[in-house]
C-alpha cells in the first residue's frame, strides 16, 4: 500500500491517504496523552460523538432514573379508597392532586347543613376547565345558602335536592376523583360522609364551529367538526336522528387519558367490523395521544406504504354518510378530523360534492380528477423516459424544439427535472410555514425563480417548467391531501425509473405499485376493492357513478347488516305509469 502511495503523482491525494492511515492506526491503538503518563484510548465512536470527560467539580446531570416494572403513571378509575374522615380524605386528595405544586388547583372550602347540623365541605376544581359562573350559581349557592332553606335531612338529598346539574355521581375511590377533575369536573368533599361527589360542570375555552378549511364545496353544508369531542359528536347525531347510533367512549394514553370516541350505526355497520376496531383502540398502549392522525398511524396495517388507508375528513355529512354505508367513524378530542374506515383508493379520490351534483357534472369532474393524479405521479417520469430513450415517438418539430430548448443546459434530464421539483417542493412547504402576509412574496419569488430567472440563467428548459407545472397542479387537484403527498413521494421514483430503463422501467415500477396497493388493506378491506378483488356490482360504480335514483344498495365489501339502503327512490315515477 505504502508503495502505491508513493507512486502516485497527486501529493494531495497522498497526503489524504497518510492522514487516512493514521486515524485508523489510532483507533484501534493507545497513544500518550500531552504532558501526562496516563494512556487516552481513542474509540471509533469518538470520531462522531463528542463526550466530555467527568469532572466532580462541574455539575453534570446524572442517568435518567427508570420507574419500576408495575409503575403505571396513568390515573385510572380506582385506586385507594375514601376513608370516611373528612381530614384523612383531604389529605390524601390533596397529595394525589399535587395541592403544593399545581396553581391552578382551586379548593373552596365552606359549610353545609345536613340534618339539622353543620358539616365541613370542600370543593376542588381546576381554573380554566369548568364554568366559573355554573360552579358559582348551581353548587357553591345550593350547597352553602340553599341547605338552609331546604330541610336536607341525609346525605343522598345532596344529590337529589340540591345539586340541579345533568350530571353527578358519587364515588369512593381517589384514583376516579382524580379522573373527573382533570376532565372539567368539581368534586366535593363532605364531612360525615364516606364518599365524594362528582359534579361535571365543563367550561373551557374552546374554537367554536366553523366552515371547513380542507374540504370546502360550493353546494352543500359549511360546518366542520372542531377540537371539542362532544361538540363532533352533536353535529353528526344532528344528522343521523336515529337511536341505533352507537358511540363507545374510550380513553388511549396512560398519562393523557385522551377520550376517543368510535361511532357506528347498530344495525347497519357489520359486528365483525366494529369489533375489530374496537380491538386495535383497546390494543394502544402509550403515554399520551393528542390527535387523529397519531391514533390513525396505530391503527393501520401496513406503515412503510405511501397510500393512506383511512380517510381523514372534516366535514360532518361526510362522517354521517360513512356511517349509513356500514362504515365506522372514530374522533379523538382535540382533533378536528375524523377518521373513517374502511375506506379505499376509489373512495379516497371523490370529493366531499360529489354528492350534491348532478351524475354528469361528477362523471366529468371524476374523469378530470383521475386525469391529474396520473399526470402528478407520472407525468415528469415520462417526459424523462421520452427525453432519454424514446424521441422517436415525438413528432420531429415538436422534438427538434426540445432538443433547441436544451441546448443551452448544461445539466442532463434527469439532474435538471430533480432540481425543478426539489425546488417546488422547498416553496411548497415554505408557503405551508410562512405568515399570510409573507405568502404574497413567497408566491412572486417562488414565481421569478422556478420561472423566469431559472429558464434566462439556462438551468432548466421551458418546456421542463411546463411539465412540472403541470404535475404540481394534478397534485393539488387531488382531493384527499395524503393521497396527494403520495403521489409527490412515488414521482422521484418514476423520475428514477424513467432516467434507467425509460418506459420499461416506469411499467415496471407501475406494476410493482399496483401490487402492493393491490395487498395493501384498510381494516381487513383490500384497498382496490370492488375491482381487485372484484364485487358485485362494483366495476361499474368506479367507472361511472350511478343515479342517486339508482344507488340502491350498500357495498358489500363492509359486510353491512343491512345491504339495501332504498326500495322506491322515485315512487312518484311508478305512480305515473
Amino acid at each position: 500500500m505504502f508503495r502505491v502511495l508513493i507512486e502516485t503523482r497527486d501529493t494531495e491525494f497522498v497526503t489524504t491517504q497518510i492522514c487516512a492511515i493514521f486515524c485508523l492506526i489510532g483507533i484501534f491503538h493507545e497513544f500518550p496523552a500531552h504532558n501526562t503518563q496516563e494512556v487516552m484510548r481513542v474509540k471509533f465512536r469518538d470520531l462522531f460523538l463528542y463526550s466530555p470527560e467527568r469532572d466532580e467539580g462541574v455539575f453534570i446531570l446524572d442517568e435518567p432514573s427508570y420507574p419500576p416494572t408495575d409503575y403505571d403513571p396513568q390515573m385510572n378509575e380506582g385506586g385507594p379508597e375514601l376513608t370516611g374522615s373528612y381530614k384523612k380524605d383531604k389529605a390524601a386528595f390533596d397529595r394525589e392532586m399535587e395541592k403544593d405544586l399545581n396553581g391552578d388547583l382551586k379548593i373552596r372550602e365552606f359549610t353545609t347543613r345536613v340534618a339539622g347540623r353543620d358539616v365541613k365541605c370542600a370543593a376542588y376544581f381546576f381554573d380554566g376547565l369548568v364554568d366559573k359562573s355554573g360552579v358559582n350559581d348551581f353548587i357553591l349557592r345550593p350547597l352553602m345558602l340553599g341547605s338552609r332553606a331546604t330541610e336536607i335531612r341525609s346525605y343522598s338529598d345532596i344529590m337529589n335536592v340540591l345539586l340541579v346539574q345533568s350530571e353527578v355521581k358519587e364515588t369512593n375511590t381517589i384514583g376516579t376523583l382524580a379522573f373527573d377533575i382533570n376532565f372539567g369536573s368539581v368534586i366535593l368533599l363532605i364531612e360525615g360522609y364516606g364518599k365524594a361527589i362528582s359534579v361535571d360542570a365543563k367550561g373551557w375555552e374552546h374554537r367554536g364551529i366553523e366552515s371547513p378549511e380542507v374540504e370546502k364545496v360550493i353546494r352543500g353544508p359549511n360546518d366542520a367538526f372542531s377540537e371539542q369531542i362532544r361538540e363532533s359528536t352533536a353535529l353528526i347525531r344532528h344528522l343521523v336522528r336515529n337511536k341505533s347510533l352507537i358511540s363507545r367512549e374510550f380513553s388511549v394514553g396512560t398519562i393523557s387519558q385522551t377520550p376517543v370516541s368510535l361511532m357506528y350505526i347498530k344495525n347497519v355497520a357489520g359486528e365483525q367490523l366494529v369489533r375489530e376496531v374496537e380491538r386495535r383502540i383497546k390494543s394502544i398502549e402509550v403515554d399520551y395521544l393528542f390527535s387523529s392522525a397519531e391514533l390513525e398511524q396505530y391503527l393501520e396495517e401496513s406503515s412503510l406504504i405511501t397510500l393512506p388507508q383511512f380517510m381523514a375528513t372534516e366535514r360532518p355529512d361526510r362522517a354521517a354518510r360513512a356511517l349509513l354505508l356500514g362504515r365506522v367513524v372514530v374522533l379523538v378530542d382535540g382533533s378536528p378530523f375524523a377518521i373513517v374506515m374502511p375506506t379505499t383508493v376509489f373512495e379516497l379520490n371523490e370529493s366531499a360534492e360529489d354528492h350534491y351534483l348532478r351524475t354528469p357534472y361528477v362523471n366529468m369532474i371524476r374523469g378530470i380528477r383521475f386525469m391529474a393524479f396520473l399526470c402528478s405521479l407520472l407525468l415528469p417520469g415520462i417526459y424523462v423516459a421520452v427525453v432519454n430513450f424514446h424521441g422517436e415517438i415525438l413528432p420531429t418539430d415538436m422534438l427538434i424544439s426540445i432538443v433547441a430548448a436544451r441546448d443551452k443546459v448544461p445539466f442532463p434530464t434527469i439532474v435538471e427535472i430533480i432540481i425543478m421539483e426539489l425546488s417546488l417542493e422547498i416553496i411548497r412547504e415554505a408557503g405551508a410555514r410562512v405568515p399570510t402576509p409573507s405568502g404574497t412574496t413567497l408566491s412572486i419569488v417562488g414565481a421569478l425563480i422556478l420561472g423566469q430567472a431559472a429558464v434566462s440563467a439556462g438551468i432548466v428548459s421551458p418546456i421542463l417548467i411546463i411539465i412540472v407545472s403541470i404535475a404540481a397542479i394534478g397534485s393539488f387537484a387531488t382531493p384527499n391531501y395524503y393521497l396527494g403527498i403520495s403521489a409527490r413521494i412515488l414521482r422521484f421514483i418514476y423520475i428514477f425509473l424513467g432516467a434507467v430503463g425509460g418506459f420499461l422501467g416506469i411499467t415496471a415500477g407501475a406494476f410493482v405499485n399496483a401490487v402492493l396497493w393491490t395487498c395493501t388493506y384498510s381494516v381487513g378491506v383490500p384497498m382496490f376493492v370492488p375491482v381487485a378483488p372484484i364485487t358485485k356490482g362494483g366495476v361499474p360504480k368506479t367507472l361511472v357513478y350511478p343515479r342517486i335514483w339508482k344507488q340502491d344498495y350498500r357495498d358489500d365489501y363492509v359486510n353491512p347488516r343491512r345491504r339495501r339502503k332504498q326500495q322506491s327512490a322515485r315512487g312518484w315515477k311508478k305512480d305515473e305509469n
